[in-house]
């Protein structure tokens, strides 16, 4: 097993145990590598009432449990727009519809769905002399059919705390604009049906990124994630972990993206 593989699961046992401590099952862990790609465009729609719009297009690649390729099969593609709100201090709302088009990994237990999304987004930003702190929460009700061909709807939470910290740029001509170093922690939780999942924990995720600017317009991410996820049989955690990497065209000029609201992780 390999140091990342250690600290990440040793990291996830310590936050996970006050949730599972009451839990008797005995639990067995499976290791998943991933890759996560994604393009985003973000356009101005109404500037004058604050509202912007985003379409997100993103691919989730993955190997198995004895397949170490991030990149063999395609678990997922997914397109998703947003209406944003940006009218509050510190403070943006997000509207979203996501379109996941799930595919068959039989080494790894996935089954081929559709999944839709309705999402509802808040992000609080607070400005830090050299970088940013955020608090996200988001609220999503996800419908597709099971591997039974029942339909399920299960709204979920999720909560992130993520750090972005400013990197010193000292040449007068850099090769890239506004660098930054950010990392954040996120929390899933399901509320799904009794005959589908008894437990309300789905994912633990980690990401730690490089962000930066091409040109004012285009900016990229660059970076790994890691995750615990819990299967609907309450007994398996899969372990995804792997390469994630992102490309953000602005029509309008930023001169800094940290990219707050990347959806980056494997399900």
């Amino acid at each position: 097993m390999s140091l990342f593989k250690k600290s990440f699961l040793l990291f996830c046992c310590i936050i996970l145990s006050q949730i599972l401590k009451a839990q008797g099952a005995p639990y067995t862990i499976g290791f998943i590598p991933a890759s996560i790609s994604e393009v985003d465009v973000a356009f101005p729609l109404i500037e004058k009432w604050n509202l912007s719009g985003q379409a997100d297009m993103q691919l989730v690649t993955q190997g198995a449990y004895t397949n170490g390729n991030p990149f063999e099969y395609t678990q997922r593609k997914v397109i998703r727009p947003w209406i944003i709100y940006s009218g509050f201090k510190n403070m943006k709302l997000w509207l979203g519809y996501a379109h996941n088009q799930k595919y068959a990994v039989e080494e790894a237990g996935n089954y081929k769905t559709l999944e839709n999304r309705l999402i509802v987004m808040g992000t609080y930003t607070q400005e830090m002399p050299k970088g940013s702190i955020f608090e996200q929460v988001r609220f999503e009700t996800k419908f597709f059919d099971d591997r039974n061909g029942n339909h399920q709807t299960i709204p979920r939470i999720r909560a992130r705390f993520g750090v972005n910290h400013y990197l010193r740029q000292s040449k007068e001509k850099p090769i890239f604009l506004a660098p930054n170093i950010g990392y954040y922690t996120e929390l899933m939780l399901k509320f799904a049906s009794k005959d589908y999942a008894d437990e309300h924990f789905d994912i633990f995720r980690l990401s730690v990124y490089y962000t930066a600017g091409i040109t004012p317009n285009i900016h990229f991410l660059a970076g790994i994630i890691g995750q615990m996820q819990l299967r609907t049989n309450g007994t398996q955690f899969d372990v995804y972990y792997g390469p994630m990497v992102s490309l953000k065209y602005s029509v309008k000029p930023k001169e800094r993206e940290t990219f707050d609201s990347v959806d980056g992780g494997a399900d």
